[in-house]
């Protein structure tokens, strides 16, 4: 017995020996020996309850910090002194995921305290269920109480939508990449508009403490040009006067009925309370009623669990949670594995189809071009005389030439209107469904149309005679303004025109072909519109502006829009007589522009608008009273 005793110290003394060392060598007190040799006690005080009376609550460790600290100690309170009324004892852990899911399979785990979107995830595999979800003051009901709001500085000239976030020029700050409001849900506006999030987060920092307000100042200092925190955030931190809205502009801000406070996103679930299948329910039942009756600070209560069904859309939508890994089928898959191999052998295929097909052809058609060389020649030598002798004659006829083909190019809108006026008031004669205002309404729109249309043919006429330029004192606004009513009354578009600039120009013009000019330049900027695919149009965005500036002697009426992307090369040919970028276009609107500006001593020219569209000028002397010309 004695000698086992001693062997029994020399052993302890051997081993809390070789820690020391290993303690020195190591220079912490985190050596490996130390480890092996506590690690059960660690175990033993971590692992598996084996108490009846613990109540576990653990906590999501992706909770954001200032989330813990602003709504945590309230909650935990309340559930401690629950717990301790029935004879229990509250054991509280802050896991990560993984640990969270492996301690509820083990049951390990009575309740959780997660944000939404872990909780969607353990939900889906009916790991655990909702007893309580947070409800902000500003939030319409419990399921929109979470959204990223998405902000620059008030003073940034560059960023104004999402499309511009999205080119991934910018310097991005967020405060975690596994955060909920402040960085997740920030990518469903990105992915609704079919714009690359990954583009548009790839220059992005995240601050070391997961501190929403970092964020704010480093957009506010130009450390970043963009910033993302949790919805509402911004307003909380003002009451303590440590940011101001006014400082910032924020992205894509969405309407306040589901969230009343700044947000550029869809808004979700919050922090949820749940509990792991097979909990007793009389701790069910305390747990919910403790958090329903809970006060907690800003106005913010536990609230009955409601609907995740758009929860789980978003994370559909991103690929996240339990749809992380959602498969297409093999033949997708197989095709976008080997994209790259895939496309390069079709195109050998149809290039090695094309190159047989290509010397086929050219073996018959060069038998074939040794008969028809001399017909050929003289075919063309015919058409180039017709061609020369026709834009001779054009160049001849000139002004005159060209209004006449403007009676045709002007006339079809206003014709085109009457008749539809027509069918459509016919038919409602028909059905017996025309009443007196509307017979009356109708007839006025087409008296109106057919008004313009004599209009514009005794206008017409009138250049085969003699006479000088009718030019009279107007108001450019005055024009401008009768132009978009008319463009507006033609239902041409829907993208919306809007009027800018200076509020009084005179000047000494015939206002009828100022208005003739405008209608055309407003029609290109309209059609220029319907060529885009729906897909890369953003009809929120689109917009036609109509701005007069002030050039010392002259004005300047700009028509701008920001349809397609253009080059100068593009913008080079407008002016060219009978040339066109429509795919159906005549090229006479451009060529009337530039008639009817030379008739006022004016000029036009066309130039891409920096982004996308193309700025049209018409550039017109100001009018002068006749004491100033003396």
């Amino acid at each position: 017995m004695r000698r086992f005793l001693i062997t029994c110290v020399a052993i302890l003394v051997v081993l809390f020996s070789a820690m020391g060392v290993e303690s020195l060598i190591m220079g912490d007190h985190n050596s490996i020996l130390r480890q092996t040799l506590t690690s059960p006690v660690k175990q033993f005080i971590d692992g598996s309850r084996i108490n009846s009376n613990q109540v576990v609550v653990a906590v999501d460790a992706q909770i954001d910090p200032y989330m813990q600290r602003t709504y945590f100690k309230a909650t935990i309170d309340a559930i401690d002194k629950t717990v301790r009324n029935a004879d229990k004892f509250l054991v509280l852990k802050f896991l990560d995921r993984e640990t969270i899911s492996a301690m509820l399979a083990d049951g390990e785990i009575d309740f959780l305290i997660s944000e939404s979107d872990f909780y969607a995830s353990l939900a889906f595999e009916d790991k655990i269920k909702a007893i309580a979800m947070l409800w902000r003051a500003q939030a319409k009901s419990p399921s929109y109480s979470a959204a990223s709001t998405i902000v620059v500085n008030a003073e940034n000239e560059k960023i104004y939508t999402l499309t511009d976030i999205a080119t991934g020029s910018y310097r991005v700050a967020a405060t975690s990449s596994d955060s909920f409001a402040g960085f997740t849900i920030a990518k469903e506006p990105f992915a609704e508009k079919n714009l690359s999030w990954q583009a548009a987060f790839k220059n992005i920092v995240f601050t070391s403490n997961r501190n929403p307000l970092e964020v704010l100042n480093a957009v506010k200092t130009g450390n970043a040009d963009v910033g993302i925190v949790p919805a509402c955030f911004i307003e909380q931190v003002m009451i303590r006067n440590q940011a101001h809205l006014s400082d910032y502009r924020v992205i894509n801000p969405q309407p306040v009925t589901e969230m009343a406070c700044q947000h550029s996103t869809n808004a979700y679930p919050s922090l949820m309370v749940s509990y792991r299948n097979g909990v007793d329910s009389n701790y069910i039942l305390d747990m919910t009623n403790t958090l329903l009756g809970l006060k907690l600070p800003f106005g913010t209560t536990w609230s009955m669990p409601e609907n995740t069904r758009e929860l789980y859309d978003l994370m559909y939508h991103l690929r996240i949670g339990p749809y992380n890994n959602v498969t297409y089928s093999a033949i997708y898959r197989t095709f976008s594995e080997n994209r790259t191999i895939f496309i390069t052998a079709i195109f050998l295929i149809v290039a090695g189809f094309f190159y047989n097909l290509i010397i086929s052809v050219e073996v018959a058609s060069r038998t074939k071009a040794l008969k028809r060389a001399l017909a050929e020649k003289d075919r063309i030598s015919k058409q180039q005389e017709q061609t020369n002798e026709y834009i001779s004659r054009l160049e001849r006829t000139g002004i005159v030439g060209q209004m006449s083909s403007m009676i045709a190019h002007e006339l079809k809108q206003p014709l085109a209107t009457v008749s539809n006026y027509s069918r459509g008031l016919l038919r409602r004669i028909e059905r017996g469904s025309a009443d007196k205002d509307t017979i009356v309404k109708v007839l006025k729109e087409i008296e109106y149309h057919t008004e313009r249309a004599n209009d514009i043919v005794d206008h017409v006429r009138s250049y085969a005679k003699p006479h000088e330029v009718k030019r009279e004192e107007h108001d450019l606004r005055d024009i401008v303004a009768k132009t978009v009513a008319t463009f507006e009354k033609s239902g041409r578009t829907t993208v919306p025109v809007i009027v800018e600039g200076e509020r009084h120009a005179l000047v000494e013009a015939d206002d009828w072909e100022i208005e003739l000019a405008l209608l055309n330049l407003l029609k290109n900027s309209a059609d220029a519109f319907t060529e885009i695919h729906p897909a890369m149009r953003d009809e929120d965005e689109d917009v036609i502006r109509i701005r007069i500036e002030d050039h010392e002697d002259t004005w300047w009426i700009r028509v701008i829009d920001n349809a397609k992307l253009v080059d100068e090369s593009f913008t080079e040919q407008f002016f060219q007589k009978l040339e066109t970028t429509k795919s159906h276009g005549l090229g006479l609107g451009l060529s009337i522009v530039s008639s009817l500006a030379e008739r006022h001593a004016g000029r036009v020219w066309a130039e891409p608008n920096p982004g996308r569209g193309v700025i049209v000028t018409i550039e017109l002397p100001k009018y002068q009273p006749i004491e100033e010309k003396i």
